[in-house]
């Protein structure tokens, strides 16, 4: 009994901190069988990443366990790629490996094929806010730069499956404002400039603003979908 009337105590507070995307994401989640069918006509698998699940081998789920996050509702789309709903539209990530030519580095400079894999992940800097469907604050602010993108490349020999080494192999992450993901700042280091400069030319060989923006409003698109689903389930 203490327990129930700690959790009802908590989800008060959070609506009344403005919290409706969450408690909309938890109830999906402690009510997922009323809802998994129709979120799966939407043309995406439905799971749930519990609380404290480190994930093993799962780098793009990792953060949850990091900061002891969770549940976490995921819906996946038919290419693989994951929305990931938290406190609303909290992130997206895909993984894709498709054949390719890099440059390596060794034995000799030059380039052969490889098989490439590429792991983005865009999510937001505050976990534990709502998703801005339009970014309002100043530009040039650390608050204007809400999103952070992470690319993770590799390159591995397609005979041996051993990792070449390239110039492009390792992560890159700079921080994007949400409203268009061309305007980025790198917040820290000796040249923060250039930092930023350097990630934002390499994710965008991979992925374009255009790319990037579209995955962002997907995720809203879909948050926008749930709530609907349980607000008509809250009305029956």
């Amino acid at each position: 009994m203490v327990a129930v009337l700690s959790l009802t105590t908590f989800l008060a507070c959070r609506w009344r901190l403005g919290k409706t995307e969450y408690i909309m994401v938890q109830a999906v989640i402690e009510g997922l069988p009323d809802y998994q069918e129709e979120i799966e006509s939407w043309g995406y698998q439905v799971s749930v990443l519990p609380r404290f699940t480190e994930t093993a081998g799962d780098e793009g789920l990792l953060r949850y366990y990091w900061k002891s996050a969770g549940p976490v509702l995921v819906l996946t789309d038919p290419e693989g790629g994951r929305y990931c709903f938290y406190d609303g539209f909290d992130q997206y990530v895909s993984e894709i490996v498709k054949p390719g030519f890099v440059q390596v580095l060794y034995p000799e400079k030059g380039y052969v094929e490889a098989q490439r894999t590429v792991r983005l992940q865009i999510y937001k800097r505050n976990m534990d806010s709502a998703p801005f469907f339009e970014n309002t604050a100043t530009p040039g602010s650390n608050e204007y730069y809400d999103m952070v993108v992470r690319l993770y490349v590799r390159a591995d020999s397609p005979e041996n499956g051993q990792e070449l080494m390239t110039l492009t192999n390792g992560y890159y992450e700079t921080n994007y404002c949400s409203n268009n993901f061309v305007d980025c700042k790198w917040f820290t280091g000796i040249t923060p400039e250039d930092a930023n400069r350097y990630s934002d030319d390499t994710i965008k060989q991979e992925y374009s603003a255009e790319d990037l923006l579209g995955f962002y409003r997907q995720g809203l698109k879909l948050q926008e979908q749930l709530m609907g689903l349980y607000r008509e389930r809250q009305s029956r």
